[in-house]
């Protein structure tokens, strides 16, 4: 967690062509629990669903080429976020930093111009009344048109809690879908 810390203080800097862009999603979870990662990966899972706001300081989006061409750099974003996750019983609220490393493309191939980016994301998280510790992995990927300012996205993570409310290790399987804008 220490070395995910650094890495989002090193990526952080104010950049005069960083902005902020905010992203809000849902969330699907399957979440199993046991006495130890592996029995909790050998239980049957819960259902559970949620809501997240992310902010994300990005660079500024690439132009679109001229032409039937496409160009591509890449990216590490600091983020900060927050959200919930519920069941029929009980809510759980967190917050966290993280950083994602994107591949971004612009493109205006047969005259669709588009910005997409594919990811990479590490998370360091604190969820619930303890304020237990979590860790999130995720890939995912998002689509803009043109100059649009708004995107469409979704994400795929594995999140995992050492210790629960109930002294439980927690191993959640995440899909989100989230929209964005600057």
């Amino acid at each position: 967690m220490r070395a995910l810390l650094a890495i989002v203080l090193l990526s952080s800097p104010a950049y005069a062509d960083r902005s902020g862009v905010w992203s809000l999603g849902v969330t699907g979870d399957a979440r199993a629990t046991g006495s130890d990662f592996s029995s909790a990966a050998h239980n049957p899972a819960s259902l559970l669903v949620g809501a997240r706001l992310t902010m994300a300081f990005e660079d500024a989006p690439m132009p679109i080429p001229a032409g039937d061409w496409y160009t591509s750099d890449t990216s590490l974003v600091p983020e900060l976020l927050a959200g919930f996750l519920a069941d029929d019983t009980r809510a759980e609220g967190y917050v966290g930093a993280g950083a994602r490393l994107e591949i971004r493309i612009a493109s205006n191939r047969h005259n669709a111009n588009q910005h997409t980016a594919v990811y990479g994301a590490a998370r360091a998280i604190v969820m619930g009344r303890h304020q237990d510790s979590a860790t999130e992995l995720a890939v995912g990927s998002y689509l803009s048109r043109g100059a649009d300012r708004r995107r469409l996205g979704w994400e795929l993570g594995v999140m995992t809690r050492p210790q629960d409310r109930d002294q439980q290790h927690e191993l959640d399987a995440m899909l989100s879908i989230y929209t964005s804008w600057r």
